[in-house]
């Protein structure tokens, strides 16, 4: 009887003992995954009650239009209402310069050139036939009678950043719009890349029809280009005057004076359009 009591007791101890080991190694496994899948059952809850963003069509259209007229964009609204004609357009004029600098442009032009007397002048120049005496034609072949009497016709033209017509016409939309209207031949858009366009000339060797270019922001890269007449003069777009007449001598062009190039024959027949 004593070894059946001793049997029962050791019977009931290992079972004590498993059910100790049982407890301490197998429960706290299944509560965690109990918890685990609680808790993902309770995001994906979650997740499926956020509310999703409605689409306002009236806002959205408000928002497009903020953003059109306080860029460079506003060009195209201008263009969709109608206020610049599109068949005036020789080219896209989404790639252009960047804007000139307003801190530095209350600089521009200490030497000022009064237009009404240069446009009488160079307008008797013209009349009394002396111009094509002493060379008709720049090196490429281009008449100076034609280049000159373009740029008559545009002085006074207001500058509008990004501008290709007589509305309104930015540096190098008017450059290019003078040599197409003159000789057919349609320069690059930019002014940094009509400085690929030709062959260097020194400031000293500058002839009628030579395109000069400038840097007139803070950092030295070219961003504005005219046309030179002779006599220290160029005209361009300037976008605090328009379409004008300015000094090489004047301190604000004299400073940011980068260079000039010379269109050749070769460069007509790359760009001319005939």
């Amino acid at each position: 009887m004593k070894i059946k009591k001793n049997q029962v007791k050791t019977q009931f101890v290992c079972i004590l003992l498993f059910s100790l080991f049982f407890s301490f190694f197998i429960s706290p496994h299944d509560t965690f995954a109990k918890t685990y899948k609680t808790k993902k059952v309770s995001k994906h809850y979650k997740k499926s009650k956020k509310p999703r963003r409605s689409y306002n069509p009236e806002k959205t259209k408000q928002e497009a239009l903020q953003i059109l007229n306080s860029s460079n964009a506003n060009y195209l609204v201008r263009l969709a209402n109608g206020e610049i004609d599109e068949s005036d357009l020789i080219i896209d004029s989404l790639i252009v310069d960047p804007g000139e600098d307003p801190i530095e442009l209350e600089y521009e032009d200490d030497k000022p050139v009064d237009l009404d007397v240069f446009r009488t002048m160079y307008i008797s120049y013209l009349e009394s036939g002396d111009y094509d005496e002493i060379g008709g034609t720049l090196s490429s072949g281009i008449s100076k009678r034609k280049i000159m009497e373009v740029i008559l016709n545009w002085l006074g033209t207001p500058y509008y950043f990004g501008g290709t017509t007589n509305r309104g016409i930015d540096c190098s939309a008017f450059t290019r719009q003078i040599f197409y209207s003159s000789a057919k031949v349609l320069l690059p858009r930019t002014a940094r890349e009509q400085y690929q366009v030709g062959i260097p000339v020194k400031r000293e060797k500058l002839e009628f029809g030579d395109l000069v270019f400038f840097h007139t922001r803070r950092h030295t890269y070219i961003s504005h280009v005219g046309i030179y007449l002779g006599d220290n003069l160029f005209a361009h777009s300037s976008s605090r005057f328009g379409v004008t007449v300015s000094s090489l001598e004047s301190k604000y062009y004299s400073s940011r004076f980068i260079g000039a190039r010379r269109l050749t024959q070769r460069d007509l027949a790359i760009f001319g359009r005939d």
